[in-house]
């Protein structure tokens, strides 16, 4: 049997099979074992990604799930809690829904826009996109286990497996989470993805989503929530993910940094006429976009660009910027955002060893004829 949402509540029973949904090939394609594929560029001007071009990221190849029904995914849930055991897919039918709009980035997100070069996927600007998920509210769900109230994290574990690098040993992909942020309201446990069951591709049938943070913390095909009192130390949590740099002391990657991003006109094109429109979004996971400002004259001169569109807690804003050129020629446009705290968008990425966390400005060259 196949689970679909209702506008009432959770997942409802439903007469079909689980298909696993092919992987689209508009993808920007950097790895296919496992699959690694950037949202394309057309597609980043769409306030909300199609899940067909939504942007992939995976350590290990997709777990063979396909031949299950969901109702029989089983999440177990165990360490410190009062109660431990565990719960099915079809169990979540119980709670009520939670439906938001959420914005996620891959921590390597433009890589290869930091000198020297770094290892890792050389992303450019596609892995970044916005789905609207629907699911249960973590904290809603794990209520009558009863967390101790000495635990310090939780710990995630999702059903793909592998050898994260030649010489580790096989593991599945885990990441932990400060309970504060695990048993926020907003962080869900989604098993709809753009008003669809989560194809196998995105974590389906049940993954994780944690609003405002990188996407490797919203861990997919979630098998089992382990409650911790000490610091979990695996190697996505301790060794990957981890911003280092001979300036400062290594620290985690957690909340996504503010940035922005052009979307149109395309970097190169020709532009006729006097009268231009510049358009892009901006996003930030410590607090809503307050402003984006645009160049164009290489980030001499600054002027206010207009926000426009859904304003969602979570997710990325549009901006527009009506330019009136008065030169022909070439042109260099910047722009840069700022958020509700005041964090503002840096000229250049702070340049770290694993290339997270890239956030300068990106600019497009544009030629007035």
């Amino acid at each position: 049997m196949h689970c679909k949402c209702s506008k009432a509540g959770g997942p409802q029973l439903m007469d079909s099979p689980r298909v696993a949904r092919p992987i689209n090939k508009n993808l920007k394609p950097l790895e296919t074992e496992p699959m690694i594929g950037e949202t394309p560029t057309l597609a980043l001007d769409s306030w909300l990604t199609p899940n067909s071009v939504f942007y992939i990221r995976n350590h290990f190849d997709f777990p063979d799930i396909s031949d299950s029904p969901d109702t029989d995914w089983v999440v177990n849930v165990n360490g410190s809690f009062k109660n431990p055991g565990s719960f099915t897919y079809s169990d979540l039918s119980k709670f009520p829904k939670h439906t938001q709009a959420v914005t996620m980035e891959c921590a390597g997100n433009n890589r290869t826009d930091l000198t020297p070069r770094v290892p890792g996927n050389q992303f450019e600007s596609g892995a970044v996109s916005t789905a609207v998920w629907a699911g249960i509210s973590l904290s809603k769900v794990l209520e009558s286990f009863e967390i101790d109230p000495n635990s310090k994290e939780l710990l995630f574990e999702g059903k793909d497996s592998g050898e994260p690098e030649p010489g580790v040993k096989t593991q599945n992909f885990q990441r932990s989470l400060p309970i504060d942020v695990a048993m926020h309201p907003d962080t869900m446990l989604a098993f709809e993805m753009n008003g669809e069951p989560i194809g196998v591709e995105h974590g389906g049938p049940l993954r994780l989503v944690v609003p405002g943070w990188y996407g490797m913390a919203s861990v997919k095909w979630v098998r089992q929530i382990t409650a911790l009192n000490s610091p979990f130390e695996g190697y996505f949590q301790t060794y990957k993910y981890m911003f280092r740099s001979g300036e400062i002391p290594a620290r985690p990657v957690s909340l996504m940094q503010v940035k922005s991003l052009i979307t149109s006109p395309m970097n190169g094109t020709d532009v006729k006429g006097d009268s231009h429109s510049i358009s892009g979004f901006a996003w930030s996971g410590n607090a809503e976009i307050d402003s984006v400002d645009v160049s164009t004259d290489g980030g001499s001169t600054w002027k206010p660009a207009r926000l426009v569109g859904p304003s969602d807690k979570y997710s990325w804003r549009q901006w527009n910027f009506s330019w009136i050129s008065t030169n022909t020629g070439h042109h260099t446009i910047l722009s840069r955002a700022k958020d509700k705290l005041g964090n503002l968008q840096p000229a250049k990425s702070n340049w770290n060893e694993l290339g997270y966390e890239v956030n300068g400005f990106k600019s497009i060259c544009l030629n007035v004829i």
